[in-house]
């Protein structure tokens, strides 16, 4: 009997479209000109909407990257993954540049303890002497 590991799992942030193109490389860059539509649905980045553009698409002429573009919307995030008739990923598909940006949190003004988490402006009293205008009806 032979065991099988279980995927990983990933994290909520991560897309399972392209968890799962990243954990298959073997299976991209697919043609958009030639691929079925359920091979086309494990692209990311393309929906049921697009998919049916791109197959409406094809029937009349190959599909370029400036007409993915036009499909799409978003042939720049989705590029790495398919071949058109003029263009094709060169190399592996780097799982890096793929990665989600740490999403921003928000900064504490106040430690927990409830005093001011940053340290206090120092306070510079300056002693000077300021002359008084003189009355407008002054002599």
């Amino acid at each position: 009997m032979t065991q099988t590991s279980a995927p990983e799992p990933t994290p909520r942030s991560v897309d399972p479209k392209l968890a799962w193109a990243l954990a298959h490389p073997e299976s991209f860059p697919l043609d958009v000109n030639r691929a079925p539509r359920d091979m086309l649905q494990r692209v990311p980045g393309l929906r049921a909407r697009t998919i049916d553009r791109i197959i409406a698409a094809r029937r009349h002429a190959a599909i370029r990257l400036v007409d993915l573009d036009r499909l799409t919307g978003a042939a720049r995030d989705i590029k790495a993954f398919v071949a058109t008739a003029d263009w094709r990923p060169g190399g592996d598909i780097d799982p890096l540049v793929f990665q989600q940006p740490e999403p921003a949190r928000q900064l504490e003004l106040f430690s927990r303890r409830g005093t001011l988490a940053l340290p206090a402006p120092r306070l510079i009293h300056i002693a000077c002497a300021i002359p008084r205008a003189a009355p407008d009806n002054a002599p």
